[in-house]
């Protein structure tokens, strides 16, 4: 019985375990400035199949070895690393295992297109490099969740084809000051654009035309018309009522 009470607890390397194995990753590559100095960068969006990966998933080994100082729930469970990005195999003294990812992505720019949103994982712990410009000036590492990083700025535009939200480096965590893990639906990515329809026909923002404006203009009178043609007084001060209730809650 104390066995398997045991062993209950060691199958637990759940995604906030890989969230926080990718944090302490990423911290430890932060340290190895000269090993990120002599890795030949591609011009590739993540480069998931050279030496950053290989770095990466050496480095997330010590990270565990170093994790499990300190849990002893995972002293039993070995994980392998390897490409692309750092696919992580968890191996559990039944012999059994668990599959798991952790994200590279690496670019001299803040902002680099993202994955597709159909095949993608946005509660996925993600690391991301963003590589100097000069020699004197120091590779910089953050580590998010996914969709913290997702949304260029509060005014893109919609996109014709699949949607694959670009990944702004400065919306990540930096890793002196990072979130817990925080699982959200993968459809979240609808209320950005959404939000950001809205954001761009308002009277004071400055962006670059776009017919998408037009349509969220329509779209917006029409459906003011509809809800005043099928909305009674009562429920419409039913709705202000609550709408007034949720933004007090949001103040607070």
């Amino acid at each position: 019985m104390e066995k398997q009470q045991k062993m209950s607890v060691l199958l637990l390397i759940d995604s906030n375990t890989i969230y926080q194995l990718a944090i302490k990753t990423a911290r430890i590559l932060t340290t190895k400035q000269y090993e990120l100095r002599n890795i030949t960068w591609s011009d590739g969006e993540s480069n998931p199949d050279t030496g950053f990966s290989e770095l990466a998933c050496t480095v997330c080994k010590d990270a565990w070895n170093k994790m499990k100082i300190n849990n002893p729930d995972f002293t039993e469970i070995d994980i392998t690393c390897s490409k692309p990005d750092i696919t992580i195999v968890a191996t559990y003294p039944d012999k059994s295992s668990t599959k798991h990812k952790i994200e590279l992505k690496s670019s001299k720019s803040t902002k680099m297109p993202g994955s597709t949103i159909n095949k993608l994982d946005i509660n996925q712990a993600m690391i991301y490099c963003l590589r100097p410009h000069t020699e004197t000036e120091a590779y910089h590492l953050k580590c998010s969740q996914y969709y913290s990083a997702m949304g260029s700025s509060n005014i893109d535009l919609f996109q014709d084809r699949t949607p694959r939200p670009s990944i702004n480096f400065e919306k990540m965590n930096e890793l002196d000051n990072t979130l817990p893990f925080d699982r959200r639906d993968k459809n979240d990515w609808i209320l950005h654009f959404a939000n950001c329809g809205l954001k761009r026909i308002e009277k004071t923002t400055v962006c670059n035309p776009s017919w998408q404006d037009d349509m969220i203009k329509i779209m917006k009178k029409k459906i003011i018309e509809e809800y005043i043609m099928n909305t009674t007084e009562e429920q419409f001060r039913l709705d202000k009522k609550m709408s007034s209730q949720v933004e007090n809650i949001n103040i607070s």
